[in-house]
């Protein structure tokens, strides 16, 4: 939940997600003025009053679990070479550190490292010297925003009871960890829906326990960082996350009939199912 997760990143291969802060109000508010964005998101222009007083609210929201997404090549690096700053492109153009306030460069050792570079106890010695603390991360990489990512939590009725959730849990786990990578969305859907549907001996009619269910929301405001594949690789990286760590059993998504790229990532590539369809959304 957003309030307990306000000091928590979660590292991918590609990208980085941060908790949404006032730091990255300035930009997200530049977002949301773009009629696409405001279209593809079923949104209201809000002012930057308005912004700033949502964003206090999301914070202390426990329903809420909203991150702001950060483009790894977009990231400035001190080299090893004379402390030189590696150039990077931004929409199309070549900068480097000098190039504006909030592109200042941080060491390698400031940046989380991607998942290959942990071991299976959560170390990253790989890295001489990587911490798990990025305090600078945020105040330091505003430049590198592309969009953000959210779970809406819920509560849901369940025919299972928790022996049924360990279960599903350990399996979730275990595809995750030991299958395929282009597997791995359409294990964790089958499981999903195999558990919502069960009808077996692990039901209680008597005992029906709320459990947790999500609406993804994902925005890639960037349009140079969009059809480069990264919305899976997100969707499967928060969905790990709220399985493993938030209890997630079913995630849901709102999607408006005209957004083909939406409707392609969920139904196409993650393999939802259509389950409901209103005319006035």
């Amino acid at each position: 939940e957003m309030k307990s997760n306000y000091e928590l990143c979660l590292s991918g291969h590609r990208c980085i997600l941060v908790p949404y802060r006032p730091e990255h109000l300035p930009n997200y508010h530049e977002w949301m003025q773009d009629p696409h964005l405001l279209e593809a998101t079923a949104s209201e222009p809000l002012s930057m009053e308005e912004e700033i007083e949502m964003q206090k609210e999301w914070m202390e929201d426990e329903r809420k679990c909203t991150f702001i997404i950060l483009a790894r090549d977009l990231i400035l690096i001190v080299t090893e070479q004379n402390d030189a700053k590696d150039p990077i492109q931004i929409d199309g153009k070549k900068e480097n550190a000098e190039g504006g306030e909030g592109n200042r460069a941080l060491d390698i050792e400031d940046i989380p490292p991607p998942p290959h570079l942990i071991d299976e106890n959560g170390d990253t010695g790989i890295i001489a010297g990587t911490k798990k603390s990025y305090p600078n991360l945020t105040e330091m990489t505003t430049h590198a925003m592309i969009g953000d990512i959210n779970l809406f939590l819920s509560e849901e009725e369940s025919e299972y009871d928790s022996d049924g959730a360990l279960q599903q849990h350990h399996q979730i786990h275990h595809y995750f960890h030991n299958s395929h990578p282009g597997d791995r969305n359409r294990n964790l859907l089958r499981i999903c829906d195999d558990f919502n549907n069960s009808s077996d001996g692990n039901s209680k009619a008597t005992s029906k326990p709320k459990l947790t269910q999500a609406e993804l929301d994902i925005m890639i405001a960037k349009p140079s960082h969009r059809h480069k594949n990264l919305g899976t690789e997100l969707c499967l990286q928060i969905m790990h996350y709220g399985a493993s760590n938030l209890h997630i059993r079913r995630y849901f998504v709102k999607i408006h009939e005209s957004n083909t790229s939406s409707l392609k990532l969920f139904r196409d590539k993650l393999g939802f199912v259509h389950c409901a369809y209103a005319e006035c959304f």
